[in-house]
């Protein structure tokens, strides 16, 4: 097995991470970062940066040609993904990554050409809506209704934990079309105008301080051209499209950033000791760099299948559950290692690292249940990828 990347591969790597520094200054940090933000981004600056990353061609450059794409391997893709999550760089996500995955999988010729152009070009920002106020581990128990009326369906319920839905152009729906079949086999996939009478979008501040959505569907017709796939087999749109998820969400980029901006931490002396010297926290930062290799190395085994051709199930969820656990084990740790100063926020002069430990702390705890969450990822693995009974 050849763990080195290409010396093309290598300088495309170069070349994001000039592209970052390049668009990324301290100027624009400190007049762009919203902490208020899910992404930690101002709306309209991820908007914008998305289009540049667009005009890079950087966004779908590892689509096939025909929809617009580069053609170019998925290895580039997620190069480009995990250097974007070391930066902390916004745009990357669901309406660059696993929806229009998702589009050329499910998406009929219509929709694939009205769509993936706009994404590509980095115009289109989408919200997944998934789950609900009582679905969403079990999401097959969805209540949220799609009505054949003509050529439309009106689509009435609720959708929660709906990401970015505030400035989304588009919402990627499941709603209930069959309501006397099995619950996994009435779910329909649909496309939403946001834009459309009867879509209501409410907020609540989250623990992390970043503010989440909740999205009312109150008689919201659609046409019957934006169904993806066939009626009442959504539940197949909305597996594979998580699939794609989990493989984007692997990205290493966060879990090498925080092991690089540790160990920086702990090399700096202070009052004549450097943390580094301490065998305990060596030994936790040795261990948590090791992990963080893994995820790494798991993430582009991912990417890799990918380029052979292959379609990855549990080892998507392999990969982010690698990623996320280390993640929160380092945000752990980071805490340990500022002591005292740890609880200081964001702001406050006082406060080491510019309070991003302790942000980032409480800003990740949406990875013990997000996506599927760490037991239910667990369970996927168990059950798809060790062939264990339910």
């Amino acid at each position: 097995m050849d763990f080195q990347f290409s010396e093309e591969e290598r300088a495309f790597r170069d070349e994001v991470r000039e592209f970052l520094r390049r668009e990324l200054t301290e100027d624009v940090i400190r007049a762009h970062r919203d902490h208020s933000e899910q992404g930690m981004w101002t709306a309209s600056f991820t908007k914008s940066f998305r289009r540049k990353l667009g005009e890079a061609g950087y966004i779908g450059m590892g689509w096939p040609k025909e929809y617009g794409g580069g053609g170019a391997s998925k290895l580039y893709q997620m190069i480009l993904w995990d250097e974007m999550e070391y930066h902390r760089a916004p745009g990357i996500d669901r309406s660059v990554t696993y929806i229009p995955n998702a589009i050329m999988s499910f998406g009929s010729p219509a929709q694939k050409a009205e769509f993936l152009p706009r994404i590509v070009k980095g115009e289109l920002s989408w919200f997944v809506g998934y789950s609900e106020p009582e679905a969403g581990s079990d999401l097959a128990a969805l209540k949220c209704v799609a009505v054949e009326d003509g050529d439309d369906f009106v689509i009435t319920g609720q959708k929660a934990f709906s990401s970015d839905a505030h400035m989304a152009d588009y919402g990627w729906v499941a709603a209930r079309t069959d309501a006397g079949t099995s619950k996994h086999q009435g779910i329909s996939m649909f496309i939403v105008d946001m834009s459309l009478p009867g879509v209501h979008v409410t907020t609540q501040e989250t623990l992390a301080g970043w503010t989440h959505h909740s999205v009312y569907f109150d008689g919201v017709r659609v046409p019957r051209s934006m169904l993806v796939g066939e009626r009442g087999q959504g539940w197949k749109v909305v597996m594979g499209a998580i699939d794609h998820e989990r493989a984007a969400l692997a990205s290493p980029g966060l879990v090498s950033m925080q092991i690089d901006r540790l160990l920086d931490f702990a090399s700096v002396e202070t009052d004549g000791e450097r943390p580094i010297d301490d065998p305990v926290v060596r030994d936790r930062l040795t261990e948590l760099a090791i992990e963080a290799e893994g995820a790494r190395l798991i993430a582009y085994e991912v990417a890799s299948m990918h380029v052979r051709g292959l379609s990855p199930q549990h080892e998507t969820s392999v990969a982010v559950l690698a990623k996320r656990e280390t993640a929160r084990s380092l945000d752990a740790l980071g805490l340990d290692m500022l002591g005292l100063s740890a609880p200081l926020r964001a702001g406050s002069e006082h406060a080491l690292l510019g309070g991003d430990i302790e942000l980032e702390y409480r800003d990740h705890l949406y990875f013990q249940f997000a996506a599927g969450g760490f037991d239910i990822t667990r369970n996927i693995v168990a059950i798809r990828g060790l062939g264990l009974p339910r």
